[in-house]
């Protein structure tokens, strides 16, 4: 039941909140002057309720501003309605009144990661760890998932380095610092935090039980970083005597799984088929030789793997989700819906759910597909801003770019600071001719996220696509590479614009490895060009095939087989 004072106010509340879900912030400059605090929590509770996230997160703001209790709530709204802004402004209110709230910082340190305010985000961190009861070591060690579930990989490492000066005897630090540097791509950067961590930590000897477990982890971690960064003969060797002296399934798998990421396929998979009648290793060996037969564009023996997996019940959303896909490459459709509706949770639910309605929509459903998108935001508002990005994708892929651009124009007001929507709305403008507007989103994002290789990649790759300020574009990618030097992405962006600045020669090496790292069909697309151009039409042709396997639907790689194909065909016409 609402309060006496607040029913006086409900005629202005309709119109308030009526005036918000068109207008958002301006909705809120409408309400009566003097209105309580009362007021605008009402406000921001019936705009949850209708989905309006961004006006219920600035409703409790103009509620906290009135009655300064409230600004804990303000923070805690704004934060799950994915308004970082928001959340940074009232975390910063909170701490004014509660100087060392651990929950504040928290707040503060995400919505920072978010907005890639590094020094802002590192400072959270550092109060949350220094002033932690658990002590230094345990507090960075649980920081681990929130700076591997970032949503930048090169926010994450920036603000883990900034941590390991700040505890430059913590031995937790410099295993956040690797992980993090493993995850934006610099492999040789994780091999010094790696051995530092191993360096400054407790000798094996000492260690028992899970302490010891988590070395064993960390010294798989550096061996994996040493391979990643080309030192791959001394950790296999290390890894062999290793399984040499305990034969277990575990060791086994290990070393399996260090052949591969040496790019040792042939040798992985006999270890991994070696496991297939171990009964406590099967699962997950026939599980990784599934993905293996997958990425090799193999689906009938990914197929017989995943299927064999589901049968046993084991790893069933993983086989549920590849079988999908498999099926939807065969283009039977009905099968990979089916397959795709029985996913149920872990990563790859929200993958299969998307999907299944870019499916719908392909195939006359386009309002089963848009209604199962609206009930999937409903129950899963924490990944709002990739629900809608998939969605415009989807309208963007039927050549309703129009539409596209409306969804993404009404999701940003909904979440101004999402650059994933920015991303997508650029490159739904670049690919509908509109390049000045595409470039002029990219050169904002840099902007405001100075130092951040995506967007120096973003922005230098699409200059160089449309041969537009070609020595500023390879600076910016050149800076990006520095920063993530095994990035398959950005070397892929620099042998683009080297080939756009005219030098073939010098962009085929940057291409290859980037398409031996990442063979999907944007690179193979360019990989596939630049061979064309320099008279290897051959490989060019297989490199597009094998790319098109692993990416039927890739528009950039289309396009460009046919461009290529048919000026040589009228070219050698008589």
């Amino acid at each position: 039941m609402f309060r006496i004072s607040i029913r006086a106010w409900a005629p202005a509340i309709i119109v308030c909140i009526a005036c918000a879900g068109c207008a958002g912030h301006e909705g809120l400059q409408k309400a009566p002057p003097g209105a309580p605090a009362e007021f605008y929590t009402l406000m921001a509770e019936i705009a949850r309720a209708r989905g309006e996230p961004r006006v219920a997160a600035l409703a409790y703001a103009a509620a906290a501003r009135s009655d300064g209790r409230l600004w804990p709530r303000a923070a805690t709204v704004a934060a799950r309605s994915l308004q970082p802004t928001l959340a940074l402004d009232a975390a910063r209110h909170w701490l004014q009144q509660e100087p060392n709230s651990q929950a504040a910082h928290l707040i503060g340190a995400d919505a920072g990661l978010s907005l890639y305010k590094i020094a802002q985000s590192a400072a959270d961190y550092r109060f949350i760890v220094a002033h932690s009861g658990a002590g230094v070591e345990a507090s960075l060690t649980a920081l681990q998932p929130d700076l591997r579930a970032a949503e930048s990989p090169f926010a994450a490492r920036a603000v883990a380095d900034r941590l390991a000066a700040y505890f430059p005897a913590s031995a937790a630090a410099r295993q956040l610092q690797g992980f993090a540097a493993l995850r934006a791509a610099d492999p040789a950067a994780a091999v010094r935090a790696f051995t530092a961590a191993l360096a400054t930590s407790p000798a094996a000897s000492t260690l028992r039980g899970a302490a010891a477990d988590a070395r064993g982890e960390l010294i798989e971690a550096l061996r994996r970083a040493r391979v990643q960064s080309g030192d791959a003969a001394g950790p296999l060797a290390d890894s062999l005597a290793d399984l040499q002296r305990d034969g277990t399934a575990a060791k086994r798998f290990d070393y399996a799984m260090l052949l591969l990421t040496a790019k040792r396929n042939a040798a992985a998979r006999a270890q991994l088929q070696g496991l297939l009648a171990k009964s406590d290793a099967a699962a997950d060996a026939r599980r990784i030789l599934g993905l293996m037969d997958f990425a090799d564009g193999d689906f009938a023996a990914a197929r017989a793997q995943f299927a064999e997996l589901l049968m046993h019940g084991h790893y069933v959303d993983d086989s549920l989700y590849y079988l999908g896909l498999i099926a939807d490459q065969g283009q039977h459709w009905l099968r990979a819906l089916r397959y795709f509706s029985r996913v149920q949770r872990g990563d790859n639910f929200l993958p299969a759910v998307l999907r299944a309605a870019a499916i719908l929509q392909a195939h006359g459903a386009a309002s089963t597909a848009d209604e199962l998108l609206d009930r999937l935001i409903d129950e899963d508002p924490g990944s709002a801003t990739e629900i809608l990005v998939a969605r415009a994708q989807i309208y963007a892929r039927a050549h309703d770019a129009r539409r596209a651009l409306g969804i993404l124009q009404q999701a940003i007001r909904q979440y101004p600071d999402s650059v994933d929507l920015r991303y997508e709305r650029a490159s739904i403008d670049d690919d509908d001719g509109h390049v000045a507007a595409a470039l002029g989103e990219l050169q904002a994002i840099l902007d405001a996220r100075p130092g951040d290789p995506e967007a120096m990649n973003a922005l230098g790759y699409t200059l160089a696509d449309h041969a537009r300020r070609l020595g500023y574009a390879r600076k910016l990618i050149e800076r990006a590479l520095a920063e993530a030097p095994q990035d398959a992405a950005i070397r892929d962006s620099l042998g683009w614009v080297r080939y756009r600045e005219g030098h073939a020669e010098r962009a085929l090496p940057l291409l290859s490895i980037a398409y031996a790292d990442a063979p999907g069909g944007d690179i193979g697309a360019h990989y596939g060009e630049v061979l064309w151009r320099l008279g290897h039409r051959a490989q060019a042709e297989r490199i597009w095939l094998q790319a098109a396997a692993l990416d039927p639907r890739n528009r950039l790689l289309r396009a460009t087989r046919q461009r290529l194909q048919g000026a040589a065909a009228a070219t050698a016409a008589p």
